[in-house]
């Protein structure tokens, strides 16, 4: 009996659709949207100076089996604030310079300028991220994170506050429920942060 060649062939052509799908593959970002808020209290019209620390026991961000979904992660976060995430590039942060890139649209939202630089006498508010973390448990993503903040003026008078949040969403298809967790729980988290009582606790 003679091999049947259509099987070889087609054979072929399925393993050459798959190197090309492999050699096409490229790492991506984690994108990460997020909602800043209309803010309806009175402008505290200050200026403060940012600083954010990663204080988390382990810098691990993605447990093993996230990690296995995110497999051509790049590492790097991409932020957007449109509806609909953008085809076209944006701008890229690494975790800590993420943070602090949304809570800086957090406060100037509030009408406060952050400043890049510390100068004597300008309030520094100080972001301590203990944790953060997307994990993969059966079919349902998991994301939680705290995080700590301490405003004041030459080391005096000091407002802080800590605020943590966890939530869950089930897994469809894809990663992109992974993403749309984060940005939520991001939202949600530096959102709820007290700005007006963190001011007043500081005495600013």
């Amino acid at each position: 009996m003679k091999p049947d060649k259509s099987v070889g062939y087609i054979l072929s052509i399925i393993c050459g659709i798959l190197l090309v799908t492999v050699a096409c593959a490229k790492p991506y970002h984690f994108y990460v949207k997020y909602d800043v808020p209309v803010s309806v209290s009175q402008s505290l019209e200050k200026r403060i100076y940012l600083k954010v620390i990663d204080g988390r026991e382990t810098e691990t961000f993605l447990s093993q089996a996230a990690r296995n979904e995110f497999d051509l992660w790049d590492g790097t976060f991409a932020l957007y604030y449109s509806e609909k995430k953008p085809k076209s590039a944006v701008d890229t942060y690494s975790l800590t310079a993420l943070i602090r890139t949304i809570m800086a649209q957090r406060l100037e939202s509030k009408g406060i300028m952050v400043v890049d630089h510390h100068s004597a006498g300008l309030p520094t508010l100080e972001m301590t991220l203990k944790k953060l973390q997307l994990e993969l448990q059966d079919r349902t993503w998991v994301s939680d994170i705290r995080y700590e903040v301490q405003l004041s003026s030459d080391n005096l008078k000091t407002g802080r506050e800590t605020v943590s949040g966890k939530a869950e969403r089930t897994k469809v298809m894809g990663r992109g429920a992974g993403e749309i967790l984060v940005s939520e729980i991001l939202t949600d988290t530096i959102n709820r942060l007290d700005i007006d009582k963190l001011f007043k606790n500081a005495g600013l």
